[in-house]
């Protein structure tokens, strides 16, 4: 059995496969219905060789037929891959889908703020500072979208949105509730913490070619960030898992290594790097213990954590939510499981196969889930289930409107975990 492969989990790996011979196609040309067709052959193809996306034969050409009908009925590249990525959002499976890019704008795009849902209500839980924002306020209700009733065009994003779970699809078209055309802003009615109607245009940002975010919005940061909240307690923000973040949290470590407690906050890391979840475990841990079961088809290996020369003893307490996705789910599962953490939040996004992407023409991003999956110690799915907390919480609008979710110092929460 070959070793441990360098996965993402979240963030994108590039795989031609069976799409290589897209590369030369122009936008332009995906104006002829042959090529159009040949396309969305060789992504059924693809998915095709990952077994989890259809159950049967029929399955597969009931879904192929509907992308046929797509090719044939529309000529412009935008329509066309907003169509198919609608198609692709029924399939049931968090890490697949279409990225739009700077030449085919079709792609759901990234509000200049943070909404979480709190009794069927959806509130502003942050906003980016300057413009962006278009006047919203933290704690504002959303009443209406572009015209729309916010629980209609809620409606509408979770029907074309990519979930493994039905709580994580809905976390993320709540995310992505204001997504819309990038030419203009959204015209949002809200309500205020006073009572008082308004409304607001915030802007929409594109999301990059390779999937990365143009303009990062919420509570985490770019780069893992330590804020000491009590002699006794350290909080750390984790972003993400990309390769970066192990040496930045080894010196967080490094100056941490005395303090009692550690919360390491992982709500809304969308994952990242196998080798960085295992380098990051390695810091919690004094052994080089199995921490998953990578399973491919028959086969089998253990993840194992990777030891350094650095190790945090303390007591550590991980906040989750359903917008804690792959890498960042699978971290937290294992730390659990082998007793070295308590979770508290809600629980994950519950998406945690392989992820492997390949560039369509006109710059269009195609990512899907490969056959690769992870399972815990005990031998039970995280992928379709997510992770429990073992403390759960769910702030209130009153915190969201006093603007104190994700604080380190302020919010509930942090402040439970570092008792």
């Amino acid at each position: 059995m070959r070793g441990i492969r360098p996965i993402f989990l979240s963030c994108a790996v590039v795989a031609w496969v069976a799409l290589s011979g897209c590369r030369t196609v122009s936008v332009v040309a995906l104006k002829r219905t042959d090529v159009r067709v040949e396309l969305t052959n060789q992504m059924v193809a693809t998915l095709d060789r990952q077994e989890h996306y259809f159950d049967s034969p029929d399955s597969r050409l009931a879904f192929a037929e509907r992308l046929h009908e797509i090719a044939a009925a529309t000529e412009e590249p935008g329509a066309f891959y907003s169509a198919i990525a609608n198609e692709l959002a029924t399939l049931g499976e968090g890490h697949t889908g279409l990225v739009g890019s700077a030449s085919v704008p079709f792609s759901e795009t990234i509000p200049p703020v943070a909404i979480l849902e709190v009794d069927r209500q959806f509130v502003i839980a942050g906003v980016a500072p300057g413009i962006e924002g278009g006047g919203l306020k933290t704690g504002d209700l959303l009443l209406e979208i572009d015209g729309v009733k916010a629980s209609v065009a809620l409606d509408q994003r979770v029907s074309v949105t990519p979930g493994s779970t039905p709580h994580g699809q809905r976390a993320r078209a709540v995310a992505t509730v204001l997504a819309g055309r990038t030419d203009q802003p959204a015209r949002v009615r809200v309500r205020g913490t006073d009572g008082a109607d308004r409304l607001c245009y915030p802007l929409r940002f594109l999301l990059e070619d390779a999937g990365v975010e143009r303009v990062r919005f919420g509570f985490l940061p770019e780069r893992v960030r330590a804020r000491r909240i009590s002699p006794s307690c350290v909080y750390v923000a984790f972003p993400d898992f990309h390769p970066d973040r192990r040496e930045q949290f080894e010196k967080i470590v490094r100056a941490a290594r005395d303090i009692p407690t550690m919360v390491l906050d992982l709500r809304g890391n969308p994952g990242g790097r196998i080798r960085t979840l295992q380098r990051v475990a390695g810091l919690f841990l004094d052994e080089a213990v199995p921490l998953l079961t990578m399973r491919e088809g028959t086969q089998e290996e253990k993840v194992v954590a990777r030891l350094s020369a650095l190790t945090y003893a303390g007591r550590l307490r991980i906040l989750i939510d359903e917008r804690t996705g792959s890498a960042a789910e699978l971290l937290a599962a294992a730390l659990r499981d082998l007793g070295r953490a308590e979770l508290l939040g809600r629980p994950t996004a519950g998406s945690t196969r392989s992820r492997q992407s390949v560039m369509l023409p006109g710059g269009v991003l195609f990512h899907y889930a490969g056959t690769t999956e992870f399972l815990r110690r005990d031998g039970t799915r995280v992928e379709g289930v997510g992770v429990a907390p073992d403390v759960t919480y769910q702030p209130s609008r009153d915190i969201l409107s006093a603007g104190v979710y994700g604080d380190p110092y302020r919010d509930p929460l942090v402040r439970l975990a570092a008792r």
